[in-house]
């Protein structure tokens, strides 16, 4: 399939350009090793992920668990569930700033991968400013080590910092911020015996802001494409106008349009009646 093909699809609404990437899953990733590169425990960085059922059981079964065994046999590692210190990140909702949205006529470039490589066209599109909230929730060994994470994320996470990521081929810059308050949780649960559990959790939230851009399909054309004459031409077929009282008009140029649009010759333009102008 050609860019051409694939903007025709893209234009009679075949295959959605909007749809072929997904944008938070992106945002998601970007944060977590964002997280995960500015934060650590007696020099260990501490790993930030998003919970999803059967995670470890899909991956101890493919490095053939058969539960006979302790999973540290099979696998050579701690759960990444289990081991400390670890981040459990969870989304918690997303705000469209819907009266912050950029002039719809602008005109950008996208890419999009196909069976046949990956392909680039322009498109009119918006740019939709959102905010999304995050909770996270870190477990660390020992109350010292609890004061160090707090220490860390007043001293490098205080103030804003910035993060890119790539959607559609367009570097993005995300920008989030720490809340002025968090909590520092002790828990420590006993038993009936003399053991006990002696995990600590820091909780905090922080509010990811950025910008989505939303593509205009209709305008979308190959990127290899471009306006190369504008001109205004006669119409032979077109009606001879008439004044009010049917009295025939100089037709002089009856149609403004386009020429055409680099290679590929798209032609547009209509049929205007310019005597009067």
């Amino acid at each position: 399939m050609t860019a051409q093909e694939l903007a025709k699809k893209i234009r009679v609404g075949e295959v959605d350009c909007n749809n072929q990437s997904l944008f938070f899953s992106i945002l998601s990733k970007g944060l977590l090793a964002e997280m995960r590169n500015n934060l650590s425990i007696r020099g260990v960085k501490i790993p930030h992920f998003i919970p999803n059922t059967g995670d470890e059981t899909m991956m101890l079964e493919v490095k053939g668990q058969d539960h006979s065994k302790e999973p540290l046999e099979t696998v050579n590692e701690d759960h990444i569930y289990t081991t400390v210190p670890r981040c459990a990140v969870e989304p918690k909702g997303i705000n469209l700033i819907t009266d912050q949205l950029t002039n719809p006529y602008a005109n950008g470039q996208f890419q999009l991968e196909h069976t046949e490589g990956i392909f680039t066209f322009t498109s009119e599109f918006r740019r939709m400013p959102l905010n999304v909230k995050y909770s996270l929730q870190y477990v660390v060994d020992t109350y010292t080590d609890s004061l160090e994470l707090v220490q860390q994320i007043i001293t490098q996470l205080a103030f804003i910092r910035t993060f890119n990521i790539t959607y559609l081929g367009q570097i993005i810059r995300c920008s989030y911020n720490i809340p002025e308050d968090f909590d520092t949780e002790h828990m420590i649960d006993f038993d009936e015996t003399t053991q006990d559990d002696r995990r600590r959790k820091v909780s905090l939230e922080i509010v990811v802001e950025t910008n989505m851009p939303v593509y205009n399909q209709r305008t979308v054309i190959p990127a290899d494409q471009y306006i190369k004459k504008m001109t205004v031409y006669t119409d032979p077929t077109s009606p001879t106008p008439v004044d009010p009282e049917g009295r025939p008009l100089p037709n002089n140029g009856s149609a403004l349009g386009i020429k055409s649009f680099g290679r590929g010759g798209i032609r547009s333009g209509g049929n205007y009646d310019t005597s009067r102008v």
